[in-house]
């Protein structure tokens, strides 16, 4: 049986101080909001194109008083931000950007999301919920470090 070392290293939730896990809670509520906008409305990527692509747009006929000439230098511009831009095209994306940002937990159930993961938008649910969860359980009880 060969155990994995950096499980081991890992803190849980019943070893972070009070202040941290209101911080973490805090932290994962703001991502679970994110992701639920980003879900059911626009990633950030498409709106960030959306609005240089207006603003090229807007900037080009005003400088031309050329439409279509203004119109293709705006759909050029949205390609480019589509295509390079470093904000995230859709809710997986985000998500597991954002929880690479976290402190990583031996018993959090957000560990397994990579850059490369396609989960179901319920399991992804599901996974916020119960990391608040184990959360308040956490603030509940009493810190484990100091018990005997």
């Amino acid at each position: 049986m060969i155990m994995d070392v950096t499980a081991l290293l890992l803190r849980d939730f019943s070893d972070l101080t009070r202040p941290e896990l209101i911080k973490r809670r805090k932290s994962v509520e703001i991502l679970q909001a994110r992701v639920l906008h980003t879900h059911e409305h626009i990633s950030p990527r498409k709106q960030q194109s959306f609005v240089i692509a207006i603003a090229v747009l807007i900037v080009g006929y005003a400088l031309t008083h050329f439409l279509l000439l203004a119109g293709v230098a705006a759909l050029g511009a949205q390609i480019i931000v589509l295509r390079y831009s470093t904000l995230p095209l859709n809710w997986q994306t985000q998500l597991a950007g954002e929880i690479q940002k976290l402190e990583p937990l031996r018993h959090s159930p957000l560990r397994q999301w990579d850059s490369d993961t396609d989960f179901s938008w319920e399991y992804a649910q599901h996974c916020l919920n119960k990391e608040i969860t184990l959360i308040h359980i956490s603030l509940g009880s009493a810190p484990a470090p100091f018990d005997a």
